[in-house]
């Protein structure tokens, strides 16, 4: 499961992929993953919109959760 974060620039209506997460986040905003990174702090500022997905076996997002075959 990750948090896909997309990031509203300005003057574009369409937003851009900016990074990954791990796990679902519920926050409006991403969150310095350590506190030394500074500039993250900025990010609260910023227009963001966020979508769950999960990787697959070969690390690409998809929107469906994996199917796991029992034998």
């Amino acid at each position: 499961m990750i948090t896909v974060w997309y990031k509203y620039y300005d003057g574009q209506n369409d937003p851009k992929l900016n990074h990954i997460e791990d796990g679902w986040s519920k926050s409006e905003y991403p969150h310095p993953i350590n506190p030394l990174f500074a500039n993250q702090e900025a990010w609260k500022k910023g227009d963001w919109e966020r979508k769950y997905a999960y990787l697959d076996e070969k690390l690409r997002v998809i929107d469906i959760p994996p199917a796991f075959w029992v034998n």
